[in-house]
């Protein structure tokens, strides 16, 4: 990603309402599908850290962070020093063993410019997960939905959750879920892109600055996590949203 969008998902990462929402809808998935505690846990595409102290009810014996930017573990080390943090290549083979996490997270990486094969990257994942563990995959959902922040993280592709699910079973994973999430936010932003492409046929587009790139009033940053909330928690028990900015994956390895 661009400096500038690491500083400000680091900025931003403790109270944002989306981030906070994904944190606790991954942490109820994981209590459902009997994350042990005392887990070893890595994060792929750790980014600014975010995301790293989401597993404190778990008890982590272990927490580690993986990101090819320097600049984005540097931020993480500020943020959660408890973590281990590893500077890595994701495109390239993982420096950990086989069968060494009971959990690994990839969210919102697979979609990035620097990604060259999908595939690559859950392979290595399947491969450092011991069996019995997880895999939980988030990305961005529907091309249609494309937007500033797609730019600002250097993103060039978006996922259906059927395409996340062949990722794992093509590597012999065991899919638990899939569905996407914040189905509210699906609606806004394809209303917007629409108009976008209406007025832009003009010659006159909407002035950039989404709802997922610019400060929001704490009210309305409180109603949206509670709103995305609700609908996390009906995705972790098994509900599955037919559309959403978000598309999710739970993965067994057998």
């Amino acid at each position: 990603m661009l400096p500038s969008t690491y500083r400000m998902l680091a900025a931003r990462q403790a109270t944002y309402w989306w981030q906070r929402a994904r944190r606790a809808m991954v942490v109820e998935l994981l209590r459902r599908h009997r994350l042990p505690q005392g887990c070893r846990w890595l994060d792929l595409g750790c980014g600014p850290g975010g995301s790293l102290d989401m597993l404190e009810p778990f008890s982590p014996a272990l927490v580690v962070g993986a990101d090819l930017s320097a600049l984005a573990l540097g931020l993480a080390r500020n943020g959660v020093p408890g973590a281990a943090l590893v500077r890595a290549d994701l495109n390239k083979q993982l420096p950990f063993g086989d069968d060494r996490f009971d959990v690994v997270t990839i969210f919102n990486v697979l979609y990035h410019q620097w990604v060259q094969r999908e595939i690559d990257v859950v392979t290595e994942a399947a491969r450092v997960i011991r069996p019995g563990g997880l895999l939980v995959l988030t990305e961005p959902a529907f091309s249609l939905l494309s937007r500033e922040m797609d730019i600002a993280a250097m993103g060039r592709r978006r996922y259906r959750r059927h395409q996340m699910a062949e990722f794992c079973r093509s590597v012999g994973l065991d899919v638990l879920l899939t569905s996407y999430f914040t189905s509210f936010g699906f609606l806004l932003l394809l209303g917007r892109n629409v108009v976008n492409r209406v007025v832009g046929r003009g010659g006159k587009v909407i002035a950039s600055g989404t709802i997922d790139m610019v400060p929001l009033p704490r009210v309305l940053n409180e109603a949206l996590f509670r709103l995305a909330v609700v609908e996390g928690g009906l995705v972790s028990r098994g509900y599955r949203m037919p559309f959403g900015t978000t598309a999710i994956c739970v993965a067994r390895k057998l």
